[in-house]
This record gives structure tokens, C-alpha cells and sequence, in this order.
């Protein structure tokens, strides 16, 4: 579940770069359009997903 996260942020990451300062938009954008657009949905969701993982990190304890 860390890994899903990890690789979650690495593509909100991604997307952020893309839309705001152009880093590999050609590409990525057009495979991820509505991402590029609105890069926070991502976020929200990994940030979700970040919760989520803790979560389950602690319940083990």
C-alpha cells in the first residue's frame, strides 16, 4: 500500500509539473487531459490515500 502511494504522489507530481510549468506536457497532457487541467484532484486523492495507508500501518500495530 506505500508503494500505491508512493507512485500516486509521483504522478500528482507529474501532472503538477506538466500543467503549471510545462515539464512534459506534450505527452502527458494528452493522455491526462482533465489532470493537467485540475492537478489538486490528484492531490485530494492522494492525500486520501496517504490517510488510508496509515491507517492500516497503525491497525497492524
Amino acid at each position: 500500500m506505500v508503494f500505491v502511494t508512493a507512485m500516486m504522489a509521483l504522478a500528482t507530481l507529474a501532472f503538477y509539473g506538466a500543467s503549471n510549468y510545462g515539464i512534459g506536457a506534450d505527452q502527458l497532457c494528452y493522455y491526462g487531459a482533465t489532470f493537467c487541467v485540475h492537478p489538486h484532484w490528484l492531490a485530494i486523492a492522494t492525500l486520501m490515500l496517504a490517510i488510508w495507508t496509515l491507517f492500516l500501518r497503525v491497525d497492524r500495530i
